[in-house]
């Protein structure tokens, strides 16, 4: 059990902030709910804070099994859950709680000349995010009017994807977004529903299997090569707080020698 466990929680201001500074940064709008935005992004402002208690449990195993002289098999698993103890709700921790985790190895070993290991990585899906990560760009992505409209105008119209519409006139309010012949309106309504309520792109982070192999061999006894060739089904994958996907298939190769 954690006490007042920190986590990050929008920043809620009484009515009539704009105008105001925050670490230098003017703040430009306000929400009705008191949260409020500054010039630099157009998220609300996030602060860390002493909020609440929270629950952390949970296991981890461990398994080395002998087959053979030559053959071994070891194994991994990892679980772990947040809640808050009050709600039962993820807690708004940087990075959200990682999903349920296992490794598996298969080993050869000729008995000094040379190994070889194939093994996976396996990862649960995680579909218990928090409304921090749910709201985070990067994992739950979520998406207002406001935002939708200021990639209409900007991002999407850098790519090309933004057309006049019936005026024949760019930056109207007929622009249209290419693939589909939306307004801007119509895309809006159509991500967000006519109530145009705040809502995220991804409500859960999907599990993977990585397949992986390496090896090494003895060249003499003071040197040895060693192989690692990862991802071998070239993948597509991230994880829970990652800015970018993980690694496609990839292969390193390393020299070791010992004096």
């Amino acid at each position: 059990m954690i006490s007042g466990l920190i986590q990050k929680q929008a920043l809620i201001l009484p009515p009539g902030a704009v105008g105001l500074q925050l670490g230098g940064e003017p703040i430009v709008a306000q929400h009705p709910n008191g949260t409020v935005i500054v010039a630099a992004t157009s998220s609300p402002v996030l602060v860390r804070t002493n909020f609440g208690d929270a629950r952390v449990w949970g296991a981890e195993q461990t398994l080395t099994v002998r087959l053979t002289r030559h053959w071994s098999l070891r194994g991994l698993f990892t679980y772990v859950r947040t809640e808050e103890r009050v709600t039962g709700a993820p807690p708004n921790v940087p990075g959200s709680t990682p999903p349920s985790d296992g490794w598996i190895h298969v080993r050869y070993d000729s008995g000094g000349r040379f190994w070889i290991e194939p093994y996976l990585h396996a990862v649960d899906r995680q579909n218990r995010l928090s409304t921090l990560a749910l709201r985070h760009r990067r994992i739950g992505a979520a998406r207002s009017f406001e935002s939708i409209a200021q990639f209409f105008r900007h991002g999407a119209s850098v790519r090309g994807l933004i057309g006049p519409g019936e005026d024949g006139h760019w930056g109207t309010a007929d622009d249209v977004l290419r693939p589909t012949g939306e307004t801007l309106p119509e895309v809006q309504t159509r991500v967000l529903g006519p109530s145009g309520s705040e809502a995220p792109l991804f409500r859960a982070i999907p599990g993977h299997v990585i397949v992986n192999l390496r090896g090494g061999v003895r060249l003499t006894e003071s040197q040895h090569l060693l192989i690692d060739m990862e991802n071998l089904t070239d993948r597509n994958y991230r994880g829970v707080g990652w800015a970018m996907d993980g690694p496609g298939r990839s292969v390193f190769l390393r020299y070791q020698f010992r004096f």
